[in-house]
């Protein structure tokens, strides 16, 4: 059983969603309105089980004449599972600090599969801005550790990331297969606020849909699709690097439940990104021509609160 404050006044919201299935067969799933909530407020004291694996590639190629073509390559893949509890949260709900109990890190640079840790290491997650700080014991972990852990989805949410809510303008319900937009305004604030791009609200665009409902480890929850095509224009901090036929595009598809106090239950996100650069700094331009891929699904199931010592 979820912890107590996992669960909605009676009669809950999956109670009434059982209730409609039993009680109403002739109302097809079309016709009913949902009230989908994307923001997901969690309490100090909150335990999920995640799993998840993804990969992530980055190939970079440099010509600045009258040097020779640089390339570069990075490759990454993850198999993630640990136990999240909850340490700290904003107030505005969203977790701060984490302690990950870690079952299994694996990672995969291209070299062969190697286990970073052994069944049961604890370690802290940390927001720092933008950053999360990861700890094990005293010692901070950066490098392959802290981006493995990122990928895997450990990364603590940015105090400068809009309620989605907003960003949708996510506040009526909707039916089954209904589609709307994301606020462009405030989606090219929020990429800007978490990344050294300035973005186009005119050539930026998100949208969302409702899938429908559905039932996902015996919860009952709402599926949605988000997609975004996102157009960096320039860099916010280097003028001199100018940004030509750039894009980001990305689907993010996941599973609420429809008890707005549990956690997303299944997340898949698809990113992929072509950055050209052209930067100006000396007697020869340089071009950088940069994509990049990432690949990753989550799986989340609320836990019990631990039992209080006596």
């Amino acid at each position: 059983m979820p912890p107590a404050h996992f669960h909605c006044p009676i009669p809950s919201a999956a109670a009434l969603f059982l209730t409609t299935l039993l009680h109403a067969p002739a109302v097809r799933a079309g016709d009913t309105l949902w009230g989908i909530h994307l923001d997901r407020p969690c309490a100090i004291g909150d335990r999920t089980s995640h799993s998840s694996h993804g990969t992530q590639d980055r190939h970079t190629i440099t010509t600045s004449p009258p040097q020779p073509r640089e390339t570069s390559s990075e490759h990454m893949e993850v198999t993630y599972t640990a136990i999240h509890e909850v340490l700290e949260i904003t107030p505005a709900g969203r977790p701060r600090a984490l302690l990950l109990r870690i079952d299994r890190l694996t990672t995969d640079d291209g070299s062969g599969p190697q286990d970073q840790f052994a069944p049961g290491t604890l370690i802290t997650a940390t927001a720092a801005g933008d950053r999360t700080i990861y700890r094990l014991g005293r010692e901070e972990l950066d490098g392959t550790l802290s981006d493995a852990l990122d990928l895997a989805g450990a990364k603590l949410p940015s105090p400068h990331e809009p309620s989605e809510d907003a960003l949708f303008l996510n506040n009526i319900p909707r039916q089954p297969g209904q589609e709307w937009q994301a606020d462009s305004k405030r989606l090219a604030d929020a990429i800007e606020a978490t990344s050294p791009f300035i973005i186009d609200p005119v050539t930026s665009s998100a949208r969302i849909r409702f899938v429908g409902p559905v039932v996902e480890n015996a919860i009952p929850a709402l599926a949605t699709t988000a997609s975004f095509s996102i157009s960096p224009g320039s860099f916010r901090n280097n003028p001199a690097a100018k940004l030509t036929g750039s894009l980001l595009t990305s689907t993010t598809e996941r599973i609420h439940p429809i008890d707005p106090a549990l956690p997303v239950l299944k997340e898949s996100i698809d990113t992929s990104m072509k950055l050209i650069q052209r930067t100006i700094a000396g007697p020869q331009p340089a071009n950088t021509e940069t994509t990049f891929k990432r690949q990753i699904v989550h799986h989340i199931l609320p836990l019990p609160a631990k039992a209080k010592q006596p």
